[in-house]
């Protein structure tokens, strides 16, 4: 006998999701899945099947009366392990190494084995669709600025899952809205961009560049995209996806070859590029240059210095500038400003918001 969860697994897969194209895309998913629970409800209980109707058509959003509420479905497949203790996730494959800006992408900490990567993706399904049903709590949110360049806000919610437990998870202001991706994507139209840091990959005669950029939101909020195609230098290089992968994780730690230095102009700006050279483990060697505009300090952390930032948060060596409240998504939250200088005098502020007021 299967259990509820096999039929309804069972049942989902034979219903074809329309494209979104408007409003009418959630009314007309919630009629296939009541049509499909209706022909399905021969042989059972009628309270049963409805009971399953209600629990899909929940995931469509509360209130359905009132309001209509789109779930894009995105389903997350492992990329491999992209550092020391973590794995990282995203609802594109391949996209490890890429410019794939409308992937979601997430890093995971742990040890999984392959059970454990099965439930991760189940878990950031299930998370990806509390999301979009604003269905998590905020606890927390961090402003960091590295050298004095912001690095935008990013938000952390707690989510319960279906099974009772609890899952945090971090967003950045960039992916908020659609309204905010249009009019990022407006912004970069007209070149409103600050370019932090440029990325060139080469390979069988093909150069792909991808950008780092800043964007400053008609709101005020900061958003910083990290990897942008650059048409002066679409690409792709004919890398396969294991390849990609495999330098991928090979730039993080900072395993290439130091092959020289030189100076480039890259929207009408002179960039300072190190170039390295990594030898992948089929023998194919592959250049990627990393460089940033003359004159703008440092606006980003290694891995070495993000972990030896979190030494200096987790030993409190830090130095408290201020407190100060502000609302954020409508609620009082509690700032506290802290400078941290890293060992090569990198100076790094971070702000972090907890719920409460003093009011």
């Amino acid at each position: 006998m299967k259990s509820d969860n096999e039929r309804i697994e069972e049942f989902l897969k034979g219903i074809v999701l329309p494209e979104y194209k408007s409003d009418g895309h959630a009314r007309q998913l919630r009629a296939q899945i009541l049509s499909g629970l209706q022909a399905r409800r021969a042989g059972s209980g009628t309270a049963h099947w409805w009971k399953t109707a209600a629990l899909l058509l929940g995931l469509l959003g509360a209130g359905a009366v009132t309001a209509e509420i789109v779930i894009r479905v995105h389903h997350f497949y492992l990329e491999g392990k992209a550092r020391n203790g973590f794995y990282y996730f995203s609802t594109t494959p391949g996209t490890a190494g890429t410019n794939q800006v409308d992937s979601i992408g997430v890093f995971v900490r742990g040890d999984l084995d392959a059970a454990g990567i099965k439930q991760k993706r189940k878990d950031l399904e299930e998370i990806d669709a509390l999301k979009q049903r604003n269905a998590g709590e905020l606890y927390s949110v961090v402003d960091m600025d590295v050298n004095g360049n912001p690095l935008g806000r990013i938000f952390w919610y707690k989510y319960v899952l279906a099974d009772g437990r609890t899952e945090g998870q971090a967003f950045s202001d960039g992916f908020e809205s659609e309204s905010d991706r249009q009019q990022i994507a407006g912004l970069r139209q007209r070149g409103e961009r600050e370019i932090l840091d440029a990325f060139v990959v080469e390979f069988g005669g093909q150069s792909q560049r991808t950008l780092r950029c800043r964007y400053v939101l008609s709101d005020g909020r900061i958003v910083v995209m990290p990897a942008e195609t650059d048409p002066e230098l679409p690409g792709p290089v004919p890398l396969t996806r294991e390849q990609q992968l495999e330098l991928w994780q090979m730039v993080l730690p900072g395993k290439g070859k130091f092959i020289g230095s030189a100076q480039v102009q890259v929207h009408g700006r002179t960039f300072n590029f190190q170039k390295y050279s990594f030898t992948l483990s089929d023998g194919t060697v592959v250049t990627r240059s990393e460089g940033q505009p003359e004159g703008l300090k440092k606006s980003k952390l290694t891995a070495a210095e993000t972990e030896e930032l979190g030494q200096l948060v987790a030993a409190h060596k830090g130095e408290t500038l201020a407190t100060y409240e502000e609302d954020v998504k409508g609620k009082p939250f509690k700032f506290t400003r802290v400078k941290y200088v890293l060992s090569d005098g990198t100076e790094v502020i971070q702000s972090i918001g907890k719920p409460g007021s003093g009011r």
